[in-house]
């Protein structure tokens, strides 16, 4: 069977290539890797030295189709709809796009305008035929096109047109967590959509109104590392970081939202400093790409006392320091160690709290909503894809500064807790659902149907 997997962003490298998710399919079939074109801004790493083990193509981006796709769902993300949901992704989008682009937006999707400017839009897709994906699909005669995606990008809706335009199966592979939630850009919807779990089938079914038979629940595939033993274990891990095997470990993993992550850290190392925990010290880990929080290039400099910078992430903090506000693609190896060698996990809204329930560690998401400085959490704390997690008790929240203290002491007594694992465990598959087989393997039995 001929497969062409499309790949257009460094993320989707890392989380399905690095991974090596795909090897199994590229073993037993004819695969081929279709990235943008060289340059593109959405791929910065060399392609040459990924381990593809299969051929791989560049395809030009057509950047008058891409205009008018981004305009069609800019204005259909701005109608009314009905609910909190829908809500809370028209005011983040206005924030976004500016007041100006709100009011023309906000006109085109008025009933009976928004039909005019639809079927004009997609008038004009027709008419701007994309002959570089035309001409791949000639020579390479696939027979199934798959595309790893955050439901957004280069090329989605291009695949979603053209593979019901030439009667070819499109398998498209949620990214994360919010995708079918906030992140979707799809107009139509492909073949088949594999989604993490309940919550994101729900989401994918509300959002983006594709068939429920089209929407599996197929775990996600950075986290099949999760599976395997740590490479290392938590004497190694202590020693690494200069810290008595004893002591109980709270992980505070940063997130990409803008909060004052210097100030939490400080309020943490001060209570510690009193007492009021015990024997307790924190690892800091960082976002990969959200420079320490606001003012972050403080928290590398500073003298804590009862807190350390994870090993693994100390060169990227060291650069924020430096002013160097560039992405990172850590290795999910290197999460796993952290997490499997951790007591407690604390972190303002990142995917990293599921990771830290997925090893079984308790976990508290911090809302500093007094924040006023932190604007990009004050637009996506209340949207959906948080909803669920903030409601089940498995998932200790703290909503200000105070109750972040009185959270904590919570948070340890769990981590002694035996019988809380399971617990954990059943909500965690609610959100990810577990399977005894690889991300891989299944995914190979799912593409026989189209052999």
């Amino acid at each position: 069977m001929k497969i062409l997997i499309f790949i257009e962003h460094d993320v989707m490298i890392r989380h399905f290539i690095d991974s090596g998710v795909f090897n199994n399919l590229i073993a037993q079939n004819t695969v081929v890797f279709i990235f943008p074109e060289k340059g593109h801004k959405r791929v910065s790493r060399d392609i040459l030295s990924l381990k593809l083990n299969t051929a791989f193509r560049h395809l030009r981006i057509n950047p008058r189709r891409q205009k008018i796709w981004k305009r069609l769902f800019q204005v259909d993300l701005l109608r009314w709809k009905l609910g909190e949901g829908f809500k809370a992704l028209r005011i983040l989008h206005r924030e976004m796009i500016g007041w100006k682009a709100t009011i023309h937006y906000s006109f085109l999707g008025v009933p009976g305008i928004y039909n005019i400017f639809k079927y004009s839009s997609l008038s004009r897709i027709s008419k701007e035929p994309h002959k570089d994906l035309d001409k791949l699909l000639i020579e390479e005669k696939p027979d199934l096109l798959i595309h790893p995606s955050v439901l957004e990008g280069v090329f989605i809706n291009d695949l979603i047109k053209t593979s019901k335009e030439n009667k070819l199966p499109l398998l498209v592979i949620m990214n994360s967590w919010d995708n079918p939630s906030t992140k979707r850009a799809m107009v139509g919807n492909p073949d088949w959509l594999l989604v993490w779990g309940d919550q994101t089938k729900k989401h994918a079914i509300e959002y983006t109104k594709i068939s429920p038979d089209r929407v599996l629940n197929f775990g996600a595939a950075q986290f099949d590392v999760y599976k395997k033993p740590p490479r290392i274990n938590r004497s190694t891990f202590c020693k690494i970081h200069h810290l008595r095997s004893e002591t109980t470990i709270i992980l505070y993993a940063g997130s990409s939202k803008g909060t004052d992550e210097y100030a939490h850290l400080t309020l943490i190392d001060d209570a510690i400093e009193n007492g009021d925990f015990g024997d307790v010290s924190v690892v800091y880990r960082p976002h990969p790409w959200g420079n320490g929080g606001n003012g972050g290039e403080r928290i590398f400099n500073n003298s804590w006392n009862n807190v350390c910078i994870d090993s693994t992430m100390l060169e990227y903090i060291e650069g924020v320091s430096k002013g160097n506000n560039l992405m990172s693609f850590p290795d999910y190896y290197d999460t796993h160690d952290i997490l499997s060698s951790v007591d407690v996990l604390i972190s303002p809204l990142s995917t990293i709290l599921l990771e830290g329930a997925l090893h079984g560690k308790p976990v508290l998401c911090f809302l500093p909503i007094e924040e006023s400085d932190a604007r990009h959490f004050q637009l996506t704390y209340s949207l959906k894809h948080f909803e669920d997690m903030f409601k089940m008790q498995e998932f200790l929240v703290a909503k200000d500064y105070s109750e972040l203290l009185t959270k904590i002491t919570i948070l340890l007594d769990r981590s002694k807790d035996a019988e809380f694992k399971q617990k954990l465990d059943l909500s965690c598959n609610y959100f990810v659902e577990s399977f005894e087989k690889s991300y891989g393997d299944r995914l190979v039995e799912f593409c026989n149907r189209f052999n």
